[in-house]
């Protein structure tokens, strides 16, 4: 019985030993390759909008704006301005005697929207205050211009605005001429002679410092 017994285990054993022999000498399956997608490039969504070069308005001036004349230097600026139906993206700007354009609409504390209708500037904008100043030295008065642009799509490098380009923009006219023609309080010629290939609506307004 105790061969018999021994017999029995060598058996099971070397059966072992010889499946786990055969187990190594198998050939082990290919990997199979995995497709990998490719990563997702983001590519930023171009800003939509218009660039100062694009704007036109065909030599006409649709935007009524209406203020006082002449201010004390250090007096409150108020004036009106009026889209006269007209709906897009306000811009008001301010030409110096020296030359200078800046962008006193928008700004950080009152950000472009879409608008139409009346305005009182710049109390219905954040409620700003803007004051009369004079950057020229011993000098009785000091003008300065301010150009309303409401452009139907948001004018994207607003903040290059220069006085060359508020004259293409006016269609070429010369800022003394657009000025001389509103005499002081806005340049509103009859709206039948509107260009069609016009995308901005422009205002007119100049006053003195004294």
């Amino acid at each position: 019985m105790k061969k018999k017994q021994f017999y029995k285990v060598s058996i099971l054993v070397v059966t072992a030993i010889f499946a786990i022999g055969c187990s190594y000498n198998k050939t082990p399956k290919p990997i199979k390759h995995v497709k990998v997608n490719k990563p997702v490039r983001v590519v930023p969504a171009k800003p939509s909008g218009i660039t100062l070069s694009q704007l036109n308005s065909g030599g006409v001036t649709t935007l009524a704006l209406k203020g006082g004349h002449k201010f004390k230097e250090g007096e409150p600026i108020n004036f009106i301005i009026d889209t006269r139906g007209a709906e897009g993206y306000l811009y008001v700007v301010y030409s110096d005697s020296s030359g200078e354009v800046g962008v006193l609409y928008p700004n950080p504390k009152s950000p472009l929207t879409e608008i139409s209708g009346k305005y009182i500037f710049p109390r219905d904008f954040g409620n700003m205050t803007i004051n009369a100043t004079k950057d020229c030295k011993n000098c009785k008065e000091d003008k300065t211009i301010i150009y309303a642009l409401l452009s139907k799509k948001p004018i994207l490098d607003i903040k290059n605005i220069s006085q060359a380009q508020l004259r293409n923009i006016l269609g070429g006219q010369s800022l003394q001429t657009s000025i001389a023609k509103s005499k002081g309080i806005s340049m509103n010629l009859d709206a039948g002679t509107t260009n069609s290939n016009a995308n901005v609506n422009i205002g007119v307004l100049e006053f003195v410092v004294e």
